[in-house]
């Protein structure tokens, strides 16, 4: 499978897996832009890359891995994580 298909194939699994989890998620030229629906503002853009070694994952754009792209269900939880609200408390 070409690459730029087989990205695409990977960051539209983890876009059903955000959406299913509340989240937003838009596919871009450069990977998704994933949002908290209930606070846009709490947003990110996260990157799917393949490695020397054939292996796909997706990233920050940071730079920091967030997990493999085989693993869309994990990666959408520790994004969901990431771009929740923090409650004060009390």
């Amino acid at each position: 499978m070409e690459a730029r298909t087989q990205r695409l194939a990977y960051l539209e699994r983890l876009a059903k897996e955000l959406t299913s989890r509340g989240l937003s998620a838009e596919l871009t030229s450069k990977g998704l832009k994933v949002a908290n629906a209930g606070t846009p503002s709490l947003n990110e853009r996260v990157q799917c890359e393949r490695a020397e070694d054939g292996s796909w994952s997706f990233w920050w754009p940071w730079h920091q891995p967030i997990g493999p792209a085989d693993d869309a269900p994990s990666v959408a939880d520790t994004i969901a994580v990431v771009l929740r609200p923090v409650e004060a408390e009390q």
